[in-house]
């Protein structure tokens, strides 16, 4: 027998519904190809003690979780949350989203000039 590829990879957001019919919502923490279920750890569910378990449920159950733009701002956040943990590739993606964006130095060296002006007065 072939196994199926999977369209999951472990850390999608995705939604859906439990084996048992509760709506949920989690990441993926890995499948079973044969079976065609997927381990889904649990970040909201109607059901409040399912929530934070690790829960098995049918590949056709769930769907990817939509995923919002984030705005520039957002953006510029999570730069200096990646520059604090020193991660290095989420940096230089996030960049180039700013960059895609539009969003130019020119803010932060409006600032910088303001911040420096002010310190020298």
């Amino acid at each position: 027998m072939m196994q199926q590829e999977s369209k999951w990879k472990k850390g999608d957001w995705v939604k859906g519904r439990t084996v048992n019919g509760e709506l949920m919502h989690g990441f993926v923490v890995g499948y079973n190809h044969e079976e065609g279920t997927v381990k889904i750890q649990v970040v909201a569910c109607d059901r409040d003690s399912t929530v934070g378990r690790v829960i098995e449920t049918l590949s056709y159950l769930i769907k990817p979780f939509p995923i919002m733009p984030l705005s520039g701002e957002q953006l510029r956040s999570m730069t200096d949350l990646a520059l604090i943990t020193s991660d290095r590739d989420w940096f230089m993606d996030l960049s180039s989203q700013l960059s895609e964006m539009g969003e130019t130095t020119s803010n932060s060296s409006a600032q910088m000039s303001s911040w420096s002006w002010s310190a020298q007065h």
